[in-house]
């Protein structure tokens, strides 16, 4: 049983993050917590699990307090809580010292740890990779040993902070195996899932809604859903079937595409690419003699499975990595070194500076541009980010999605030619993943090149007019977006489109490629 009762806590500089905040979750349920960034629901995590204080009110985790040092301990075994991102949990070089890592900190006695380690490798699936390296496995496979080493203490409330953020289709399917797998041997665990995702949410049978710190609904997720003016207020995205039948319903416009010859054409050209990591043995080379060329004039989407050679691919067309062999063209750029960007997949790994706002203005300070309190003030607007509230922050005291937009707004700053995004939406609300699509269409519209990195079907396919496809250090196609989705086998490693399922499942077939025609098709 998990109890808030009237709990208050903020952060430094009086930053709120939960506000007299009252919930109860029974023991044995299972529910997910959904909410726009910042409403509070990593900061629910931290309390339950005693890493954070709260200021006033109360917390019982079935009777015990993890504000007290005596109960806080017992609570260590009671709660397991497993992160975003999978790096920032595990410490032990190897799998199976990972699981046992977790027993030490019990003090639990060697001949019941091994028992233990041996029953979580099974219950897993991970005997075979008991002693591979930790930094060797894939991202679901380190999610995997993430949840095998939290459930190694015996949990009997596990809370999962958005464990699928950077997982491909292959991750998330080992993700919820395991879960499964889990939940048949545990079925009296207690689950709480906190998601961005509706399409997650809409898997547990309670739903809770978080806004500014409060519970703004509690109950069953369709009711939610079902309610256009609460998804609006909680910043949640509708699933399209209550969309295409309520008023939420939004269509993208798309760039206008007369803008097309109002700016110069560039062009980046990969010619005979060759490129393995120093230490790397011939079958870790990622690229043999690759070619393919992208432009500023369409919207790229690179795709492909986890290790695929995505993000180092475009390290290489930004000049952050040099190619063994092969050559990285430049056309229609203004100089021989042309300003491009990289969004990293991480954003907190760009900041190094004390404010929000220094980390803004650095690019165009640091270029020698003009007119830099106009540049900050637009890249604030174009990500969403409220300039009072948030000039004076620092960068490492946001929540994910606010770190994100950060991170997009740095790198505006320097007007680059040509901007790669690695996964750009990953740990964004409703919000701002609206304000990541309205942000391409502008930088279509103004001539920046952009090509998006991701595993998020839906914004493959509302914003990428090219894809390319990546599977083991080869292009393995390069499409437009129709062809693509109506030939290209993607499942395993992007998540299929809402409105491509739900064409699917209603007619069996693909017609249309905007909800407006699909809409149409309904009648409605």
């Amino acid at each position: 049983m998990i109890k808030f009762a009237d709990v208050t806590f903020h952060y430094p500089q009086g930053i709120r993050a939960v506000e007299n905040l009252s919930l109860h979750i029974n023991a044995g349920e299972k529910c997910a917590i959904i909410g726009n960034n910042g409403s509070g629901k990593t900061t629910f995590a931290l309390l339950a699990k005693g890493l954070l204080k709260a200021e006033s009110g109360r917390i019982e985790i079935d009777r015990l307090n993890p504000a007290e040092t005596a109960d806080g301990r017992a609570l260590k075994r009671k709660i397991g809580l497993v992160f975003q991102n999978p790096d920032n949990q595990l410490v032990a070089s190897t799998v199976e010292r990972e699981i046992a890592f977790t027993l030490e900190n019990l003090n639990m006695p060697r001949p019941e740890m091994k028992e233990r380690v041996g029953e979580m490798l099974r219950l897993f699936n991970l005997e075979e990779k008991r002693e591979r390296l930790t930094s060797q496995l894939s991202g679901g496979e380190k999610q995997k040993l993430a949840l095998a080493s939290v459930m190694a203490a015996a949990p009997e409330i596990l809370i999962l902070d958005e464990p699928g953020s950077f997982l491909d289709e292959a991750g998330k399917r080992l993700l919820h195996e395991a879960l499964t797998r889990l939940l048949q041997v545990h079925p009296l665990l207690t689950v709480v899932r906190i998601t961005q995702y509706s399409y997650i949410a809409e898997q547990y049978p309670r739903l809770i809604v978080l806004s500014k710190g409060k519970v703004l609904f509690s109950g069953p997720p369709g009711e939610a859903f079902s309610n256009p003016a609460l998804c609006r207020e909680a910043g949640i995205e509708t699933p399209l079937r209550y969309r295409l039948r309520g008023d939420t319903f939004k269509t993208v416009k798309k760039g206008n595409s007369s803008s097309i010859n109002d700016f110069p054409v560039r062009q980046i050209r990969v010619k005979d690419l060759q490129f393995a990591y120093p230490n790397g043995s011939a079958g870790t080379r990622l690229f043999c003699g690759e070619s393919l060329a992208v432009d500023n004039r369409s919207v790229c989407g690179l795709v492909g499975p986890s290790g695929s050679g995505k993000s180092t691919l475009i390290q290489l067309m930004a000049k952050l990595l040099k190619p063994d062999r092969g050559k990285i063209l430049y056309a229609g750029f203004d100089s021989e070194n042309p300003r491009l960007a990289v969004s990293f997949q991480h954003p907190e790994r760009q900041f190094f500076l004390e404010t929000v706002e220094k980390e803004i203005r650095f690019g165009a300070e640091n270029f020698g541009l003009t007119e830099i309190d106009r540049i900050a003030e637009d890249c604030y607007r174009m990500v969403g980010l409220e300039r009072a509230s948030f000039y004076n922050r620092d960068p490492f005291s946001l929540s994910g999605g606010e770190k994100r937009r950060l991170a997009f707004a740095a790198i505006l700053s320097m007007k680059p030619s040509h901007i790669f995004f690695d996964e750009p939406t990953s740990g964004l609300d409703a919000e701002g993943i609206g304000h990541f699509r309205c942000l391409v269409k502008t930088l279509k519209e103004q001539g920046v090149g952009v090509l998006i990195i991701s595993h998020y079907g839906n914004i493959v396919f509302d914003l990428c007019e090219r894809i390319i496809t990546l599977k083991q250090g080869r292009i393995e196609s390069n499409l437009s977006r129709e062809e693509f989705f109506r030939n290209a086998a993607y499942h395993s490693f992007l998540s299929p489109p809402e409105l491509i399922t739900f064409q699917l499942q209603e007619w069996g077939e693909i017609r249309r490629f905007d909800e407006t025609g699909v809409k149409e098709e309904l009648g409605l």
